[in-house]
C-alpha cells in the first residue's frame, strides 16, 4: 500500500513539475555531493534444489541479519522541489558463515555425503533515486537499485555457485536540513525489496550437469544519515 502511494504520488507530482516549468526558463539545477551512513536490518529466506527432477531439497531456511554500509552520493535538484540523484555503496556487507551436514541415505551411493559451508558477500550497490519534497524539509523518495551477490561457498559437491547481480527498489520518507553555507543533513527510512533470486550451479568441470540451483527473497528496512554539501 505505501508503495503504491508513493508510486502515484511522484509520478503526478512530477508530472505537474515538469509541465509547470514547461512554460519558463528552467533555472540552473542545485549540485550536491556526499556520503551516508546506513544501518538496518534484512529477512533472507532461501533453498538449495537438487537434482533434475527437482525431488531432493534441502529445507528451506530463513534468517535476519544486521546490516551496517557507507557509500557516497551525487544529487541534482530542480526548483528547490524534485532531486535525481545517484548513490554508491563503497565497502561490502558480508553474511555470517553457514555450515551444513548432509548424510546420505542406505541405498544411495555417498556422493551426497559431507559438509557443506556457504557465505555470500553484497557489494557494489548502486541507486538511482528521485526525491520530491513535499513540505519544509519533508519528502518523498523512490529508488531503482542493483546489487552484486559474491558467493563464498565450499561445497561437499562437484557443483559451485557463480557470482550474480540481482535488482529491486526502495521506497520511503527522509527530512533534509539545510544551512546558509550550502553544507545539509538528510535522515531517510527506506524499505527495500529485492528480486527473487536464483543460481544455478557450475559443475565444478566435470562435465555433468547436476541440475543443483539455489533460490530465495531478500527484504529489508534501512535508516539513513547523509552528510552533503550544494552548490
Amino acid at each position: 500500500m505505501i508503495k503504491k502511494i508513493l508510486s502515484g504520488l511522484l509520478v503526478s507530482s512530477v508530472l505537474l513539475f515538469v509541465s509547470a516549468t514547461n512554460s519558463m526558463a528552467m533555472e540552473r539545477p542545485t549540485i550536491a555531493i556526499g556520503g551516508t551512513m546506513s544501518y538496518g536490518g534484512y529477512l533472507a529466506s532461501g533453498q538449495e534444489t537438487e537434482g533434475a527432477t527437482n525431488v531432493e531439497k534441502s529445507a528451506k531456511k530463513s534468517a535476519a541479519m544486521e546490516v551496517g554500509y557507507s557509500s557516497v552520493f551525487f544529487e541534482l535538484t530542480f526548483a528547490d522541489r524534485l532531486t535525481l540523484g545517484m548513490d554508491y555503496m563503497t565497502d561490502g556487507v558480508t553474511t555470517d558463515l553457514q555450515t551444513r551436514v548432509d548424510s546420505s541415505p542406505l541405498n544411495d551411493d555417498g556422493n551426497n555425503e559431507g559438509t557443506s559451508t556457504i557465505k555470500a558477500e553484497f557489494a557494489d550497490l548502486t541507486q538511482g533515486y528521485i526525491e520530491l519534497r513535499l513540505y519544509n524539509g519533508f519528502y518523498a523518495k523512490y529508488a531503482s537499485m542493483e546489487i552484486d551477490v559474491l558467493t563464498k561457498e565450499s561445497l561437499h559437491t562437484d557443483s559451485s555457485y557463480p557470482d550474480k547481480t540481482i535488482k529491486g527498489e526502495g521506497y520511503g520518507f527522509g527530512f533534509k536540513n539545510t544551512w546558509d553555507n550550502g553544507i545539509f543533513i538528510k535522515t531517510e527510512t527506506m524499505l527495500h525489496n529485492w528480486d527473487a533470486i536464483k543460481i544455478d550451479a557450475d559443475n565444478g568441470g566435470t562435465g555433468v550437469d547436476n541440475e543443483n540451483s539455489v533460490s530465495g527473497t531478500l527484504q529489508g528496512a534501512v535508516a539513513t544519515l547523509k552528510i552533503g554539501k550544494q552548490f
